[in-house]
């Protein structure tokens, strides 16, 4: 804990050096910007494909973020009720980027929502998922470096993150059950 505390006082100590930084910085701690560009990536990415079958493989990809994005939330929730860890601002003197929040500071739940759709899309589209991780990663990080969130509520979010959409990737049956299902409920539609 005592390197953790370290890393975040080092990190923060950055915030409030360079305007240019801190903007950006604010862009990604922002909770309406990040998952609003990860949601409007999974959209476009459902549609995209050279052919049917790598139109198939981005709607997994869609299915495994979006369902690994619950699992992790649910998950998340389940911590916050057994363990809750105060958020750096009320523990240190911080350069504070961002509002006060009063939920628990473990795990981060930007993290952990960012990697799972990261994960989510990486698993099944390496060329859009690459993007997508860094959009993740600016999310968690700009929210030490904003502080809000210690490294390690970072790295715990997003590891958490991470592993229930790779779980979710290895229920196979489920997201092709769920992608036949969708693809009819959008054939219906006429949005396919």
């Amino acid at each position: 804990m005592n390197f953790d505390r370290f890393l975040f006082l080092t990190f923060n100590s950055l915030a409030g050096q360079w305007p240019w930084l801190d903007a950006l910085a604010r862009l990604f701690l922002n909770d309406y910007f990040g998952p609003t560009l990860l949601a409007v990536i999974l959209i476009g990415l459902w549609f995209e494909g050279q052919s049917e079958a790598a139109q198939r493989n981005n709607q997994r990809a869609v299915l495994v973020a979006t369902l690994g994005t619950i699992v992790a939330n649910s998950l998340l929730k389940i911590i916050n009720l057994l363990y809750y860890r105060p958020r750096p601002f009320a523990q240190h003197e911080v350069t504070l980027l961002f509002y006060r929040p009063t939920d628990s500071s473990f795990p981060s739940n930007a993290a952990a929502i960012g990697f799972a759709i990261a994960a989510g899309v990486w698993l099944h589209n390496r060329a859009w998922g690459r993007w997508v991780m860094l959009i993740a990663l600016l999310f968690g990080v700009s929210r030490i470096f904003g502080g809000v969130h210690f490294p390690l509520d970072v790295l715990a979010g997003a590891g958490l993150g991470w592993a229930s959409a790779w779980w979710v990737y290895r229920q196979e049956w489920l997201v092709d059950k769920l992608l036949t299902r969708a693809i009819k409920v959008a054939a219906r539609l006429e949005i396919t």
